[in-house]
């Protein structure tokens, strides 16, 4: 038989707004500085950017620890592609806007 107060906490068709466990321990940034899906390496706390590099004299992708310096995807096709290439766990956030928080994507 149903706990009358199991009606109470369940959301109408079973699907509550819970986070998930990956999310909850993830320290997800408060907000980005532009629209768009951006690679994150969340153990180091940098993003995917291009910064100069002196050896090679070149610039070249790069982990970049300012947000707006990260390159910033149009899809999210584009950056989960960008992610296959690193050995570093990363994640995709998707940004709805300047200084708005961004949400995990994948």
């Amino acid at each position: 038989m149903n706990d009358p107060k199991d009606a109470h906490r369940a959301k109408p068709g079973g699907i509550g707004k819970r986070k998930s466990k990956e999310e909850r321990t993830l320290n997800v940034p408060k907000s980005l500085a532009r629209q768009g899906y951006v690679v994150w390496f969340h153990d180091h706390g940098k993003y995917l950017g291009l910064a100069w590099n002196e050896a090679a004299s070149e610039i070249e992708k790069a982990h970049v620890t300012n947000d707006d310096h990260a390159i910033y995807f149009e899809t999210f096709a584009q950056a989960a592609v960008a992610c296959d290439k690193f050995v570093s766990p990363c994640r995709v956030l998707h940004c709805p806007g300047p200084g708005k928080p961004p949400k995990l994507m994948g």
